[in-house]
């Protein structure tokens, strides 16, 4: 197909098409003349990818450029190219500096709740995944305002989570083709998020109402 043909079919204007070439997010085409080249079905998907990670997940390109250099390196297995693109998801929690007053507390705290995860849930995640940063600060926020967020409120919600995730990944290993598979992972994690947290507070307000029926 020509470029134009690529644009209509991806829905990606032609001059965003010419600027993903340009930085390298979109393999170039079969050259048939000096100015016009021929491009595939995989430039289409990989256009879907591009698109989804710069709009969807909100990558920069350079981020982007990242995920797209592990995700066509057989050195890596499927789960590490998923993740890869996960970890470049916002939002990303920058922790306190090494001489900061409170990075011992930080420290501390994120070591507690990633024991928590690994050695009595058993999730096989890693050390460096950027969500433990942000959980780390989540709960080091809530404790130091005096709410409850110890270790059995952590287990209740990550017991209740695991379900709904092992759910999202059945349907993300439907897909084979890896770069189908990653841009159903950006999906997932980025548009699902508000519809967990929306039928949270649907929940609470439902909870409410029959804690304090009103006539």
């Amino acid at each position: 197909m020509q470029l134009s043909e690529l644009s209509e079919r991806s829905g990606v204007s032609v001059a965003s098409v010419k600027y993903y070439l340009r930085e390298g997010l979109l393999p170039a085409g079969t050259p048939v003349s000096a100015r016009k080249a021929d491009y595939t079905e995989e430039h289409l998907r990989r256009l879907r990818l591009v698109r989804a990670m710069l709009t969807v997940g909100g990558m920069s390109v350079a981020q982007a450029r990242d995920v797209l250099a592990v995700a066509e390196d057989p050195a890596f297995g499927r789960h590490t190219r998923l993740g890869v693109a996960q970890y470049m998801l916002p939002p990303h929690v920058t922790p306190p500096a090494e001489d900061a007053p409170e990075r011992d507390a930080w420290t501390a705290l994120r070591t507690e709740v990633l024991t928590l995860l690994q050695q009595e849930l058993g999730w096989r995640i890693h050390d460096a995944a950027p969500a433990l940063d942000t959980l780390t600060q989540a709960v080091g926020t809530l404790r130091a305002l005096g709410y409850r967020a110890g270790a059995d409120l952590i287990r209740r919600y990550a017991e209740a989570l695991h379900p709904i995730a092992d759910a999202e990944y059945q349907v993300i290993e439907e897909f084979p083709v890896l770069e189908a598979a990653i841009e159903a992972t950006i999906a997932y994690t980025m548009l699902y998020e508000p519809v967990l947290l929306s039928l949270r507070r649907l929940a609470h307000e439902d909870v409410s109402a029959r804690l304090h029926a009103e006539p």
